[in-house]
């Protein structure tokens, strides 16, 4: 197929991903987590309105506020409907 815009997770999403939640009227904050012996992990945060997200990429904060955004506080899918996504993409829907 071909597609107008294919975009996939790499090196060069991070910082789009970043102007958007800005762009949305998001504060961004990054800091990390972890010691010296085992390392340490990136945890971005994004804060408005009340509301903190909270991630290890800018890619999986935007997915996060996206998924908010379309949902509201009700996010959480529940049994019923993981079933019905897992069905669906096995393509076993009914």
């Amino acid at each position: 197929m071909n597609y107008t815009t294919r975009i996939r997770v790499a090196g060069n999403t991070a910082a789009p991903a970043l102007y958007a939640l800005h762009a949305k009227g998001y504060a961004v904050t990054l800091s990390y987590e972890g010691d010296d012996a085992n390392g340490y992990t990136a945890e971005y945060e994004a804060e408005k309105d009340g509301r903190l997200f909270s991630a290890t990429t800018p890619e999986e904060l935007l997915g996060l506020v996206a998924m908010w955004e379309v949902r509201g506080d009700d996010w959480r899918a529940s049994t019923e409907a993981e079933r019905a996504w897992h069905a669906a993409l096995a393509g076993d829907e009914a």
